[in-house]
């Protein structure tokens, strides 16, 4: 019996050796496989979070971007705005010195009234604070009509033509419309912003 039972100790033995064996190889399949699996969902999830990155990169830079050309166009803008209002202070400095100014009220006289015939000049409208200077210019250039006051003139002179039409030539009035032109000759001297 115990050559019985050696035997079916040793075929015992064997199987058990097989199928560990078996199981060991089915064992290492299954890491093998699940390692391939493990690789591939890492590799797709860095692939992932690399687009994700780069994508979030360019947003970014993007944004970046736009908030510098913002700035930068906000920085322009606010300095052509303080090269008017410059000029504007410096055109009521003008106007306030008596000496400075009548020469050149004399000038936007002259100028609108060139651009009609004087005897259609009903009445020359200036500021109040600008009537004798006024009057003393139209004098100068021997208009007839009368010189009146009006605080809607600044800076220049009103001419009331037969027929109920205007003419206005002041100095404020022709920065504004001037002003489309220069700022971008303006912000072209200080940034080296090109006209488009």
């Amino acid at each position: 019996m115990s050559d019985l039972a050696a035997l079916l100790e040793k075929e015992a033995s064997a199987e058990i050796s097989a199928i560990l064996s078996e199981a060991r190889e089915r064992a290492s399949e299954v890491v093998a496989r699940a390692r391939k699996e493990a690789e591939t969902l890492v590799s797709q999830r860095e692939r992932q979070a690399a687009a994700q990155l780069s994508a979030a990169v360019v947003r970014a830079r993007s944004s970046a971007q736009l908030e510098a050309s913002s700035l930068q166009l906000r920085a322009q803008h606010e300095g052509v705005e303080a090269v008017f209002q410059r000029a504007r202070e410096r055109l009521t400095a003008l106007v306030e010195d008596a000496d400075a100014y009548a020469p050149v009220l004399e000038k936007l006289l002259a100028e609108a009234v060139a651009g009609s015939a004087a005897e259609d000049v009903q009445a020359v409208l200036v500021n109040p604070d600008d009537r004798a200077t006024a009057e003393a210019a139209v004098a100068k250039l021997s208009l007839s009509a009368p010189v009146e006051a009006d605080a809607g003139v600044r800076a220049g002179v009103r001419l009331r033509l037969k027929g109920n039409n205007t003419v206005e030539n002041s100095l404020f009035e022709r920065l504004e419309v001037l002003r489309a032109e220069l700022a971008s000759e303006v912000s072209e001297a200080l940034f080296g912003a090109k006209r488009d």
